[in-house]
């Protein structure tokens, strides 16, 4: 029973709680499944599925919430390298990647895989050039970093103006993103689902920052990394190319080329 009896500080104990916490989405998975073999339908089981996320990140929400100035913007500067990953890969697995990536891949072929070379490779870039100097620097912000850096305002207005149009024209596509997902899964108006699905980052983000927007972040990589990868290694399986897909995408490349002609695609 000592696995339920946390002893030390949060930190200390990250492991141990989000490894209860995968235990039980696991089992709310299962349950979902066992609902759906009696009978209950699949707009029931996307409500339950979506209020079930919604709340967890609610409550981490509310648990992680702060007064602190260095608490809400950069979570203390306290979170250890593997959960800063994994918050920060969720992140990256945003809409823009599995909702508007994917659908672009499906549509356009071939063509759109160089937006997952760019978008890949950004991601890099930022994580390798960018993001350890910046933490070093100790400022919170990256206006902060440019206008210490170069000196004056007008350093610092120019990097807010790039970073709020930047922002701007990403939120836009994560939003849309949220609203449609939320529509399908939710039965309800484009707009609802837009509303809804801003409350939501609201209640996540609002009362703690960063320390929050970060545990909630490692909460929703263990959902997005189940969602990624059972349905692919159960496909993979059933198509005969083994448990780990990512040995064999030379071969299903092969197969995939000898389809091609005779499907005229």
């Amino acid at each position: 029973m000592s696995f339920f009896k946390p002893r030390g500080t949060f930190i200390e104990n990250l492991p141990r709680i989000y490894g209860l916490y995968t235990g039980g989405f696991v089992v709310f998975i299962l349950l979902m499944a066992v609902l759906e073999q009696m009978g209950v339908g699949a707009d029931t089981i996307g409500i339950l599925f979506v209020a079930f996320t919604i709340v967890i990140y609610a409550i981490i929400g509310w648990l992680s919430r702060t007064m602190e100035v260095s608490a809400y913007y950069v979570a203390g500067r306290q979170v250890p390298p593997v959960f800063n990953g994994m918050a920060t890969a969720a992140d990256w697995m945003s809409g823009a990647s599995f909702v508007a990536m994917a659908g672009g891949i499906y549509m356009g072929g071939h063509a759109y895989l160089a937006f997952v070379v760019g978008w890949t490779g950004g991601y890099v870039l930022v994580a390798v050039l960018m993001a350890p100097y910046l933490r070093k620097f100790g400022c919170y912000t990256v206006p902060d970093f440019i206008g210490t850096r170069y000196g004056g305002n007008l350093a610092r207005l120019c990097a807010v103006i790039v970073l709020v149009v930047a922002s701007f024209t990403y939120v836009t596509a994560q939003i849309n993103a949220t609203g449609t997902i939320a529509s399908r899964a939710l039965q309800i108006p484009f707009e609802v689902g837009v509303w809804f699905g801003l409350l939501g980052i609201l209640l996540c983000s609002m009362l703690g920052g960063m320390r929050a927007v970060t545990w909630t972040q490692v909460a929703q990589y263990i959902v997005l990394i189940i969602a990624y990868l059972v349905p692919v290694i159960w496909m993979s399986n059933k198509q005969g190319f083994g448990l780990i897909p990512q040995f064999v995408y030379g071969d299903a490349v092969a197969r995939i080329a000898e389809l091609e002609p005779i499907l005229g695609v």
